[in-house]
């Protein structure tokens, strides 16, 4: 509300009490009092009036708040007033003495008065007169606190001064605004640089910015960004400028608008990114190296920052996990190790536990530390043996966490493999000696009796002696034979060279040279069922096995007894068996007859003979085949088949060629 808006409403409510006086309204006249007071009030600014004398008679609300006097303090007081700030009394004075003489300004006049507590406080004064009482003149004084305004011109000033200082000291920073025309309205330092560079042009205000760019090809680009600028639409671009000098530029465009919303020019805000874009180059080719380099190393190479999200993810890691790159990075570390791990160790909880320790570098003890697990691929589930190390990298103030993997599968069966053979080798050396020390405990003491009695020991004596010997002889070169044969198989020194066989043809070809050893017992061999029957086996490994055991038959099938041989053949396999009779064999010794570590010398007449080598020979050689051999025992003990399966096509051996 104006000084004339509110004298008007004083003049109208004197009216109005003068009329309910006279009508003996008075509940009235309080209530348009009340009203009165709530307007007054109401009004931020400080409103005070003094009469003719100068003395203060009205002041409201809105005013002692602004200088902190209550309205005992301030009503009948006379000049100088308590709030006026003694540093600024020769232009309150000035103020007064313009009002007094019809002078004062519309917009007021801005003084300095006085807060109780003696801070000087900014304000604009309106003042106004009205006549009332008797035609008694007094002055109202609109006060506005201009506190708030000063502090914002002198924060707009600051601002204002701080933008120039900033535009002008970019010195990497071109800024520049042009008209319609595409005449220069204003260019900093770093503009004008950047133009004598690139097109060796002295440039001016008011002139045409394209006059000097002397590129066509740069010439015509400007033009159509200025145009796209002009037409309202804000946008930027990164390309080269200059004929004298040429470097990467990258240029946003905006329109300048004013207060009608109008299109009145266009500026420009350009860097120099000329070292950014060698610096981008170097880093992606150095990039590009870097991750050719880690894509050639066979080992698992996993990369992740502070929130284990996946940056790295080389070839390495797509072999062994079976997952893509593009399908692990971006992704959580933490939820792709649950995906692999092995079932004994899949728990989401504790692998999460475990990430979060090593991200915010709270079990530092784990870094560098190279620990043995187990995983699964993700496309075959394939069991994994893995040894994995993890060690956090700085960079710029973060970290990075790089996880180095390990495919130990084939290690970890190269050590077993190694301790088997390792183990299998010292039991062997102690069966070979135990098998050796009866037949040449016999030949010495045969050779010692004849070389001290010969003369005296009788002819059939003699005879029975020759026939030990030589039965002893035939067992030694047997032992020795599949010793040899043992020996060279470990050592790698056996070709395997599976081929398509007639079963009857290589049955009787090994069994051949036994017939004389059988032919002693009056033992009949026979073959069952093996006329049409093919097998795909090496030639020398199948003979070797069907020679052990039919030998093995023979030695303990009863005189007079048969050997049964017989095949079955099925689409994929031949289930071969050789039946005896006379050989009794236990559940229990059953299941030791093909495991080195379970001989020993007490197992009974056998190991004597000296087979059970011959035995575990034609598990390896069953085995190579990708076959399997057992032993069962028939007719309540008193005899046992043996049976093994050999390929019946190429397609079913996968053994190990040696």
């Amino acid at each position: 509300m104006n000084v004339s808006q509110y004298e008007q409403r004083i003049k109208e409510l004197e009216l109005e009490v003068s009329n309910l006086v006279s009508h003996n309204n008075v509940a009235t006249l309080q209530k348009e009092m009340s009203f009165r007071h709530a307007i007054e009030n109401a009004i931020p600014s400080g409103i005070a009036v003094v009469d003719s004398t100068g003395k203060q008679v009205y002041v409201n609300q809105s005013f002692c708040k602004m200088f902190g006097w209550d309205e005992e303090e301030l009503l009948g007081k006379f000049p100088p007033y308590v709030y006026w700030f003694k540093q600024d009394i020769e232009n309150i004075n000035n103020a007064l003495k313009q009002t007094l003489n019809n002078n004062a300004p519309k917009e007021g006049f801005d003084l300095i008065f006085c807060h109780k507590t003696g801070k000087p406080i900014h304000v604009n004064v309106i003042i106004s007169s009205f006549i009332q009482e008797k035609n008694k003149t007094y002055w109202l004084a609109n006060v506005i606190d201009l506190t708030e305004r000063n502090q914002a011109d002198e924060a707009l000033k600051k601002s204002q001064l701080l933008l120039r200082s900033n535009i002008e000291s970019q010195k990497g920073t071109t800024i520049f605004s042009i008209d319609q025309d595409y005449l220069y309205l204003y260019f900093n330092k770093a503009h004008m640089d950047d133009m004598k560079f690139a097109y060796n042009s002295d440039i001016k205000i008011g002139t045409n910015i394209l006059d000097y760019v002397s590129s066509d090809e740069d010439r015509k680009l400007l033009k159509v960004n200025f145009d796209r600028a002009l037409r309202g639409e804000s946008h930027s671009v990164i390309q080269t400028f200059g004929d004298v000098n040429l470097a990467y530029y990258e240029v946003f465009f905006n329109p300048i608008v004013n207060e009608k919303e109008e299109i009145i020019g266009c500026s420009g805000l350009a860097r120099n990114i000329t070292e950014r874009k060698q610096a981008e180059q170097a880093l992606k080719e150095s990039e590009t190296k870097f991750k050719e380099l880690i894509n050639q190393i066979n080992d698992v190479i996993i990369v992740f920052d502070e929130q284990g999200k996946i940056i790295i993810w080389n070839k390495g890691a797509e072999q062994l996990c079976e997952l893509k790159a593009d399908d692990a990075l971006n992704r959580n570390i933490a939820d792709i190790q649950y995906q692999v791990s092995a079932p004994a160790s899949k728990d989401k909880a504790k692998i999460e536990n475990a990430i979060k320790g090593i991200v915010t570098l709270k079990t530092p003890e784990i870094f560098n530390q190279i620990l043995d697990s187990e995983m699964i691929t993700l496309s075959s589930q394939k069991l994994r043996n893995i040894q994995s190390k993890v060690f956090p990298i700085e960079l710029n103030g973060s970290h990075l966490f790089c996880t180095v993997i390990r495919d130990t599968t084939e290690i970890k069966r190269y050590e077993k493999e190694l301790l088997r053979v390792s183990s299998e080798k010292d039991k062997f050396y102690s069966v070979i000696a135990q098998y050796l020390y009866t037949p040449f405990s016999l030949f010495n003491n045969f050779a010692k009796l004849m070389a001290e009695e010969l003369d005296t020991l009788p002819l059939k004596e003699i005879q029975k002696m020759a026939v030990m010997m030589s039965k002893s002889a035939t067992n030694l070169y047997s032992l020795l034979d599949n010793m040899l044969q043992w020996t060279r198989i470990n050592q790698g020194k056996i070709t395997f060279e599976p081929q398509k066989l007639n079963f009857k043809k290589i049955s009787q070809d090994a069994v051949s040279i036994l017939k004389p050893n059988a032919d002693a017992k009056n033992i009949k061999i026979n073959h069952f069922g093996v006329d049409e029957v093919t097998v795909y086996a090496d030639m020398f490994m199948l003979k070797t096995i069907l020679r052990n055991l039919v030998s093995n038959a023979i030695e303990f099938t009863n005189i007079d007894g048969q050997i049964n041989i017989s095949a079955q053949q099925t689409p994929s396999d031949i289930t071969i068996s050789i039946l005896n009779s006379g050989l009794e064999l236990t559940p229990e010794y059953l299941t030791k007859l093909f495991n080195i570590s379970e001989i020993h010398t007490t197992l009974g007449k056998v190991e004597e003979k000296g087979t059970i080598l011959g035995l575990l020979l034609c598990k390896e050689f069953v085995e190579k085949h990708s076959g399997k051999i057992w032993v069962e025992s028939k007719n309540n003990g008193k005899s046992s088949e043996f049976k093994f399966t050999l390929p019946a096509s190429d397609g079913a051996v996968k053994g190990i060629y040696y």
